[in-house]
């Protein structure tokens, strides 16, 4: 049923407008949160941030089918001979749902990473023949790359695989050089057992007391919460007047040995012989475009830019340059038709082989795993940073060989044969939806989508200047982006400038990044609404009138982002029909984790006004509820409603939308963007006496402590019209070391 307030007399061939499995849609939702990937491989071929439930966007396209044996969320097929647009279509979720459903979809996007993504996932190519040319291109591959990671175990002496290095970070005070990693635990098991670096004898400590090998660095060790030097009193500096990598140090070596298993040792003398000869060949024989690399500036990249990184090389080790070098040299013999999937590929395999990779050492669950690049949806800078050996061949993270397994196989497989969740008896089990499958004939013009069925057009395109006639789309679906904090655009960046590289040809790699429908500062906010209202306004010129409807997910804390949504959608002269309220975040993601943030999504359903429409039901709230997530979303689809059919004007509006949630927050991001920049951490006192005064009294403020000296997190409550208090899901992040927030994967 629904949860918001339609409009009446509207025509029952919608069911949308009327109906929405929202329990159903709930129970799946939950449970595909923990693992998406698994739910939807063939949309996870690269990596893209904030990617919506795939079993969501199905359940809302289902009530778009004109055959009511179709709703069925476990029916095959149901919209044939629909055409579908999603205008910023990001990870693809809302055109991959629709053509698993027969429609012929069109997507969207201005970034060249998913329109690139959405081409090779939706392109069937024969699994057999990916198969063969990546052993071919592996073997090339390992045969260059194993001889650069090789060790010693330390019980038997034999040569062996490095799985991955582990480096400290150096730091200096007025008296010298110290080494900091994140923690001294450097693995731990779940029967108790662990690996520990013992800052006083200078060793590695295994707690069964099995073996424990020498350190060979003269420097002191610290962990990372040691800020002054205890012979000096002064407080540790980065290197900054170095090169970035050279501010790093290999400290642990972690193997494995056919016959002992897996070790963790120091880096001997034989391990630094081989970083130099990595250097060594770095200087003769690799040759990378540097002003192609450069880091732009930007709302994340200028994290990289303020700790002296200009361009994206400076973060990879010599021997990670060598991969990445003879990745691309071996990526231009493979033929054209293969070209895009496994360019994508290598490239969302940076993710994991660079220097900003952290490690998850003390994490029972997942001991020695990697923590990825962007696993904090920002550049995050480790004290103990991981060297991932990309051509490993066991059964860990980020190797070359796991992530074709990952996005290739087990997408191409699941393609093929899609499988879905269901939960009965109080138990889950997987379907088989025989007949569907996840891919299409791609076509260039809007003509040929009359050729065929399954047919789909990717293309690179400025969505407020759609090449679509009018009355020429049955429905909008899509996920527009969350008006601020991620930066999709600036964080695409890493990948895209080696994209650039690799794929020269494949798409327009000078694009302007701020026509990113994103207000990327605080005062963007009518940049955001202007974007929004060009592409509202061209799908309201597309859409067939009066059934076509625009349907989308959306949440936010933020009153302005609210309100300068609602003004886009009335620019555009939209209209609410109703809205539904769907579970959406799983509430142990990192950038929720311990936080009041908003688990819920608004679905919000929209008509386009023709000048007959009925009447609607929307009154102005006499308050938001602000209590948990479910009930904030559902008031906040309401005011949108009233918003929409009322006569106030732009002024009004915005606010009403702040009278309503509280408070601006711009004075608090400006200042948690300047304490991120600063390597200093000020007394706690002092830093909630800055920003109580920064916000002159606008909201209540408390700090929380929950490692004394390591992290803690800052609730910021702005008041409400009805005098309660709320938790600001943007502002309440996590503070690390230099109050960087931790905005997380």
């Amino acid at each position: 049923m629904s949860s918001g307030q339609p409009i009446t007399e509207l025509s029952p061939d919608i069911t949308l407008d009327f109906t929405f499995p929202i329990e159903q849609a709930n129970l799946l939702a939950k449970r595909e949160s923990f693992n998406k990937h698994l739910f939807r491989p063939n949309t996870y071929l690269h990596k893209w941030w904030a990617r919506r439930s795939g079993t969501t966007f199905r359940h809302i396209l289902k009530q778009l089918s004109d055959d009511p044996a179709k709703r069925d969320y476990y029916a095959v097929g149901g919209l044939e001979g629909k055409v579908i647009l999603d205008p910023m279509m990001g990870g693809g979720t809302s055109i991959h749902e629709a053509i698993r459903l027969g429609a012929n979809v069109i997507g969207y996007d201005i970034d060249p990473i998913p329109v690139l993504q959405a081409r090779a996932s939706l392109t069937h190519i024969p699994f057999a023949e990916k198969k063969a040319v990546f052993e071919d291109f592996y073997v090339a591959l390992s045969e260059r790359l194993r001889p650069l990671f090789v060790t010693a175990c330390p019980t038997c002496g034999s040569e062996c695989e490095v799985q991955f290095v582990l480096y400290g970070v150096r730091k200096r005070c007025a008296c010298g050089e110290a080494i900091f990693v994140d923690s001294f635990r450097l693995r731990e098991e779940t029967d108790g057992t662990s690996i520990d670096l013992c800052q006083q004898a200078g060793r590695l400590v295994f707690s069964d007391a099995s073996h424990s090998s020498a350190l060979s660095i003269n420097s002191p060790i610290y962990e990372k919460t040691v800020k002054q030097c205890p012979t000096c009193k002064t407080t540790y500096k980065d290197l900054q007047d170095i090169p970035f990598t050279d501010r790093y140090v290999p400290l642990v070596v972690v193997g494995v040995c056919k016959s002992h298993g897996l070790f963790y040792k120091f880096a001997g003398a034989e391990d630094t012989r081989l970083i130099h000869a990595a250097q060594d060949i770095m200087r003769t024989s690799v040759h990378l475009p540097l002003e192609q690399l450069a880091v732009p500036s930007g709302p994340k990249s200028d994290d990289l830019l303020s700790k002296g990184v200009t361009h994206f090389t400076e973060v990879f080790t010599p021997r990670q340059l060598i991969y990445i070098n003879t990745c691309k040299e071996l990526l231009d013999g493979v033929g054209e038709k293969h070209r895009l999937w496994l360019g994508l590929l290598i490239s969302t395999s940076l993710e994991f082989n660079s220097l900003l990779c952290g490690y998850k050492g003390a994490d029972k669950r997942r001991a020695g795993a990697i923590r990825h690049v962007f696993s904090h949806h920002a550049y995050s800078f480790p004290h103990t940073a991981l060297e991932n050996n990309p051509v490993f061949s066991g059964n860990t993270s980020g190797t070359i060989g796991l992530l074709f397994e990952d996005r290739i196989e087990a997408a191409s497989l699941w393609a093929e044969a899609p499988v879905e969740r269901q939960f009965a008896r109080g138990n889950w089990s997987k379907i088989a939806l025989i007949g569907e499958t996840d891919f299409g004939m791609p076509a260039i013009a809007f003509d040929e989508l009359n050729s065929g069925q399954q047919m789909f057009i990717a293309a690179q395109q400025d969505s407020s200047r759609l090449p679509l006639p009018d009355e020429s789309v049955d429905h909008v679906v899509t996920d527009p982006p969350y008006f601020d904090s991620v930066q999709y655009s600036d964080l695409a960046s890493f990948f895209r400038a080696w994209l650039r590289w690799m794929l020269p040809d494949t798409a327009d790699w000078d694009y302007t990044l701020t026509d990113s429908a994103v207000a990327e500062t605080d005062k963007n906010g009518a940049k955001y609404q202007r974007v929004l209202s060009a592409i509202w306004s061209e799908c309201h010129r597309v859409l067939k009138k009066p059934t076509g409807r625009l349907v989308f997910t959306f949440h936010h804390w933020r009153p302005e982002a609210w309100a300068r949504l609602a003004l886009s959608l009335k620019a555009a002269n939209f209209r609410l029909v109703t809205s539904y309220t769907i579970y959406a975040e799983n509430p142990i993601s990192v950038h929720i984790r311990q936080l009041k943030a908003l688990k819920h999504d608004s679905i919000l359903v929209l008509m386009p006004v023709t000048g007959n429409d009925p009447p609607s039901k929307y009154t102005q709230p006499d308050h938001i509820e602000t209590d948990d997530s479910l009930t904030f979303c559902r008031d906040c689809a309401n005011l949108l409603g009233y918003c929409l059919e009322s006569q106030l004007d732009e002024a009004a509006i915005i606010q009403l939308w702040h009278t309503m949630l509280g408070a601006s927050f711009a004075s608090i991001d400006q200042l948690f963007a300047a304490f991120r920049k600063n390597p200093n951490i000020p007394p706690v006192e002092t830093f909630l006496q800055t920003l109580q005064a920064k916000v002159n009294g606008q909201a209540q403020l408390s700090l929380h402590l929950d490692q004394p000296g390591r992290s803690a997190s800052l609730d910021v409550k702005p008041p409400t019209a009805s005098g309660r208090v709320r938790d600001a899901d943007d502002d309440n992040e996590e503070i690390g070391d230099q109050f960087a927030s931790e905005d997380a994967n």
